[in-house]
């Protein structure tokens, strides 16, 4: 008998598995960043986790593992993930895969030939991290005198 069906054997509480079907999958796909936010866990150990990271071939795999196990929104975030030169790759794979796929940024990288790779990607919701309602306070927070600028930059262009 499974360790499951043990402490569930009428089923899972839950309901029926499409009940609890995967939804959604927040993927870090770099530790990688280009800023040093004070709030940061990991910017002593950035540079070497980052050697870590998944190859492109290990990125793609694990798009397909996840398409796999079901279809749920895919959120490609960091560090951040567009210092990766292969996230839009990683992107279209997995919008081929049938997997809906957004992306989580600090929108500084955000550029007008940036938005149009997102878009042509195929993804289809982009957040961007304000840490604050002011330039003052985001600045600070984010540690780069010029960052809530080119969030805001960077939301335009999307």
């Amino acid at each position: 008998m499974s360790e499951n069906a043990r402490h569930h054997p009428g089923g899972h509480p839950g309901g029926t598995p499409e009940r609890n079907a995967l939804r959604l999958v927040f993927w870090e796909t770099t530790a990688g960043c280009n800023l040093e936010c004070v709030h940061c866990r990991r910017l002593e150990v950035a540079q070497q986790m980052m050697q870590e990271d998944l190859s492109t071939d290990e990125a793609l795999a694990l798009v397909e593992s996840i398409a796999r196990v079901g279809r749920p929104i895919l959120v490609l975030s960091g560090g951040e993930p567009l210092i990766r030169p292969d996230i839009f790759t990683i992107a279209r794979h997995a919008v081929s895969q049938g997997l809906l796929v957004s992306l989580a940024t600090n929108g500084t990288l955000v550029t007008a030939a940036v938005a149009r790779q997102v878009k042509e990607a195929g993804v289809r919701r982009v957040s961007i991290s304000l840490d604050g309602a002011d330039a003052q306070t985001h600045d600070v927070f984010r540690a780069l005198p010029g960052s809530f600028a080119a969030a805001l930059r960077g939301l335009e262009c999307l």
